[in-house]
């Protein structure tokens, strides 16, 4: 048996000798992923990682790195271990650096004053405004604060400073349906507070400052929100509209997010790597065309309109709101640019480990986002994809005829978008608990209004801001998408389009294993890249480890959700967090509350049942018969039992208030 072993052993290391031997350019990329590994490791823990055991290990592996400088395969591993503890260092200091922009040991009701940096709509719809420079007459207060108003004002726009007085509840409601953390998102955006107003809000004189560049960014955006809101015939279109040019999504409904997602074009919405390469290539043909007639076979134009692109796609990047698949856009479409410019083949996997190496060392707190996961992963696909395939497609388009080449498109447009739909389904049921049903359906009927309609129009609208003509660049960019939104709806409308809904969570174990299978997929080049399959799969069965919610409570027992006949969870009458309500459910219970008669719930006037197991009243739960703990929230799946939240109660972005 010992003798077998050893035989196995050796046939192993014979095997990955032989993949490894071939494997020199994809081993740096693998450093861009051990880095993004330390960065995700940070964020991994309920509590925070003491600074002196971070550099007592980064320490160690310094040691071990000298002790083993003539192992050349030992001393090549630690260098990947010195990266990834390199990720865990930039993460930690930055966060550091960004507790000290944070406001600590807030009271529950504050007097404001400050300037109103955004403008923009809550999820109930109503005016809502991000406070900068803040005091509270007694002092300067350091970060942002986020206000909900009970209406707007005439005189409110950006700019302008006010004084209010608001509730900053302490801490946040946990949802333990969503792998989502609203405390860390608003630490890392500098916001030391949110709440609402309890009092009216009025105007004040602003103290004399400096006008720095980011006020000038923001007047800019205002004025093409204000833009739209004046000018667009069509509120829905409008949304969308500012949601393409500004990235400002609050004013989108609820109802045409949902179709946007259900019909698998939500990709839209965000600025990303399609809206940018997209207006990168009309910019590079349209100044091309323009010094057709003076360069043309005397100047390589691809430079000039290389450079050309570049400055238009830094506009449109501030303009933009700078989100994380934003950044991502910009940088991989930068350096495609900048290798046309000295003649250099930019898209490659090299390029997407540069990408990953810049957004995560500038935004660490990216590496845990939904928006960097799916837009890392789609672009990885793709880009491996066609560099393994590319010159057999060609051969093959080449060949056809005019019809045979729309044919082409067609198949082109379909294998790219099941190839990125591949790689982002496994983020889109770890973070929204859902899947497209139609997502290539929907993305063959709007792609080519995107790429020939919307788009152009978006960029000739973009042209006729600086010269006032905006509101008739406007017209044709709301008409396209106007045509987008009623395809979205038709999709919608098919049958069977909404059965990708609550497929449950990934856990988190499962969506690491699975993303490592991705990464050796698609960047090992060698026979061993198909053991990534294993991963994937191992990581896709881990939904079946991954219990669903029957029934939802929180901390205080005063909202539950259950399970009704349709396997959709809704609010029961004890729905007093509507926040909450909204974000189990998806909506908010209107008028007066009923029971739908199929449901396996029965009330009385002290308490209600569900499934003639869980017991549930103002404040108390009983499962089986027995009383339960309500923590800080969770929920009970009938076969599993009780599964709670565990907050992350020791981290910098929970030191913020008094609890």
């Amino acid at each position: 048996m010992i003798w077998w072993l050893r035989k196995q052993w050796l046939r192993l290391k014979l095997y990955a000798a032989e993949n490894y031997q071939n494997e020199a350019e994809s081993l740096i990329i693998w450093y861009a992923v051990s880095y993004a590994l330390g960065a995700a490791f940070y964020f991994a823990f309920p509590w925070e990682l003491s600074t002196w055991v971070i550099v007592g290990y980064l320490e160690a592996v310094l040691l071990l790195l000298w002790l083993t400088k003539r192992k050349d395969g030992q001393f090549k591993l630690l260098t990947y271990v010195l990266v990834f503890l390199l990720g865990l260092c930039v993460t930690k200091a930055d966060a550091l650096h960004r507790a000290k922009s944070i406001e600590n040991n807030l009271p529950e009701i504050n007097y404001l004053r400050g300037k109103v940096k955004v403008l923009d709509y809550n999820s109930n719809n109503r005016p809502r405004i991000l406070l900068t420079d803040v005091n509270n007459f007694e002092k300067e207060l350091k970060g942002e604060y986020r206000i909900s108003l009970n209406y707007s004002e005439p005189w409110l726009k950006p700019g302008v400073c006010v004084e209010l007085v608001a509730k900053l509840p302490h801490g946040f409601t946990p949802n333990p349906l969503s792998n989502y953390k609203m405390d860390r998102a608003n630490f890392y955006k500098g916001i030391s507070g949110t709440g609402y107003t309890i009092g009216p809000m009025f105007q004040i004189e602003c103290p004399k400052a400096e006008t720095r560049i980011g006020d000038k960014i923001e007047q800019v955006r205002t004025y093409i929100k204000n833009l739209i809101d004046e000018k667009s015939k069509n509120k829905e279109a409008g949304a969308i509209a500012k949601a393409l040019t500004i990235g400002d999504r609050s004013t989108i409904s609820q109802k045409l997010n949902e179709d946007y997602r259900t019909s698998g074009l939500a990709h839209f919405l965000s600025i990303s790597g399609m809206h940018m390469s997209i207006i990168a290539l009309l910019v590079f043909f349209l100044v091309r065309i323009c010094l057709f007639p003076i360069g043309e076979g005397r100047y390589d134009l691809r430079k000039p309109a290389a450079g050309v692109s570049i400055l238009f796609m830094l506009i449109y990047f501030l303009i933009s709101g700078q989100s994380v698949s934003c950044v991502r856009a910009f940088v991989m479409t930068t350096m495609v640019l900048i290798g046309v410019m000295f003649n250099r083949r930019a898209i490659s996997l090299r390029m997407w480990a540069f990408a990953v190496l810049v957004v995560v060392t500038i935004t660490p707190e990216a590496v845990v986002s939904p928006g960097f996961l799916m837009s890392f992963a789609a672009v990885l696909g793709l880009v491996s994809f066609y560099e393994k395939y590319a010159l057999q497609i060609h051969q093959w388009f080449d060949k056809r005829n005019l019809w045979g080449k729309l044919g082409s498109y067609i198949v082109g447009l379909l294998l790219t978008d099941l190839v990125a739909s591949l790689m982002t389904l496994p983020y889109s049921m770890y973070y929204f608990n859902q899947i497209s049903v139609y997502t290539s359906l929907g993305n063959l009927l709007a792609g080519p209004i995107i790429g020939f309609w919307v788009m152009p129009c978006l960029l000739l609208f973009l042209i006729s801001l600086p010269f006032g003509w905006g509101e008739y660049g406007l017209k044709p960019f709301e008409k396209g998408i106007e045509v987008i939104n009623n395809i979205t709806a038709w999709v919608t409308e098919l049958p069977g389009s909404k059965t990708g809904e609550g497929v449950g969570f990934l856990p988190d174990w499962g969506i690491l294993i699975l993303t490592l299978g991705l990464l050796w997929l698609c960047i090992w080049q060698a026979k061993w890249r198909v053991w990534g399959i294993a991963g994937i799969i191992i990581g896709l069965m881990s939904l079946y480890f991954s219990p669903r919610a029957d029934f939802v409570f929180d901390k205080y027992g005063s909202t539950y959700a259950y399970k009704n006949h349709q396997g959709k969870l809704v609010a029961s009458r004890y729905h007093k967090n509507k926040f909450l309500e909204k974000m189990w459910t998806g909506q908010k219970t209107k008028g007066k509350y009923k029971v739908h008669e199929k449901d396996a719930l029965t009330c009385d006037k002290e308490s209600c049942t569900y499934a003639e197991r869980i017991k549930f009243s103002k404040g108390k739960v009983e499962f089986d018969g027995k009383e339960i703990a309500l923590k800080a929230g969770g929920f009970i799946n009938l076969q599993n039992g009780i599964y709670y939240y565990y907050p992350e109660t020791g981290r910098l972005w929970n030191k913020q208030t008094k609890q």
